[in-house]
């Protein structure tokens, strides 16, 4: 079922073009992985959906019922945009209760900061909580109205690895209780770990937009790297399935799934063992081309 469709998203700052008419839409439990290099597009199109931007043309849908305009978003999603910022001098929990009034919400706050694991840190006050912390209490925040879509943006950076595993694990847990999340990123191995789908944008248009199953179904690059030339006969072999070699020792082919370990044993057999195998998916290969 899709719960989000954005249509012809256009938006100018000045004369400079920033989204050129992009086009996606999102199912509902997804977690969306929004990826590019800096100033692709990705942060313009959350303070859209946020309401904080005005695009110059686009149309939002949400569940199939078309809106009016895209702060009608607000009502139903929760966000994280640039870094968190709190009350340092208070605690966790004082900030919360803070946006809560604001809010005019019944959360219970004790449940809510056992949900993002921030149940024991008790009167701790944020200047002394470390990055990962202060993640989630953003999250906690975003969260604090059951929204039916999380909407980060860089939620990782700043994040030492175990600050960033625990936030996956947070919000895999928060996906699994229902709430569709849409994650920006200009790092590619971080969203690889945990999202759905992918829309990857370039200077301002969508490059590839896909998800994780047909990324495991398809066609690899596979660079095969040798220590020497390999021999004539795995050459003649890996001329027959259409070889590229970058230079004497490196061959490319793209090969599905099921075949990589196939090719391999055979060069082994034929006396041309590569020294390094190194798999490339089709998002791989595309986000390494536009950020070369």
């Amino acid at each position: 079922m899709c719960i989000l469709k954005v249509e012809n998203l256009s938006l100018n700052y000045g004369k400079q073009e920033v989204l050129k008419a992009i086009s996606f839409s999102i199912e509902k439990g997804q977690i969306i992985g929004l990826l590019g290099p800096n100033g692709a597009g990705k942060s313009s199109i959350i303070k859209i959906l946020a309401g904080l931007v005005f695009p110059k043309s686009g149309a939002l849908y949400m569940d199939g019922e078309l809106k009016t305009s895209f702060s009608e978003l607000r009502n139903h999603c929760g966000f994280l945009i640039d870094s968190p910022a709190f009350y340092p001098f208070l605690s966790a929990k004082k900030n919360l209760q803070l946006i809560k009034k604001i809010n005019k919400s019944n959360v219970n706050l004790e449940q809510l900061l056992q949900k993002v694991g921030l149940s024991y840190v008790n009167s701790k006050k944020v200047k002394n909580f470390s990055t990962g912390m202060k993640q989630r209490l953003a999250v906690a925040q975003a969260i604090m109205q059951n929204p039916k879509i999380l909407i980060l943006d860089e939620p990782f950076n700043g994040l030492d690895p175990n600050g960033f595993q625990d936030l996956i694990y947070l919000l895999k847990t928060l996906n699994k209780k229902g709430t569709t999340i849409i994650v920006s990123s200009h790092l590619l191995n971080e969203l690889e770990q945990f999202a759905d789908a992918f829309i990857l944008l370039h200077q301002g248009k969508i490059a590839l937009n896909t998800t994780k199953s047909e990324l495991i179904n398809s066609k690899k690059k596979v660079a095969f790297t040798f220590e020497i030339d390999p021999k004539v006969e795995a050459h003649e072999y890996l001329k027959k399935m259409n070889v590229v070699f970058e230079n004497p020792t490196l061959a490319i082919l793209y090969l599905s799934p099921n075949k990589i370990a196939n090719v391999i044993n055979k060069l082994v057999e034929l006396k041309s063992t590569p020294i390094n195998v190194e798999t490339h998916t089709l998002l791989q290969e595309k986000y390494l081309n536009i950020t070369a």
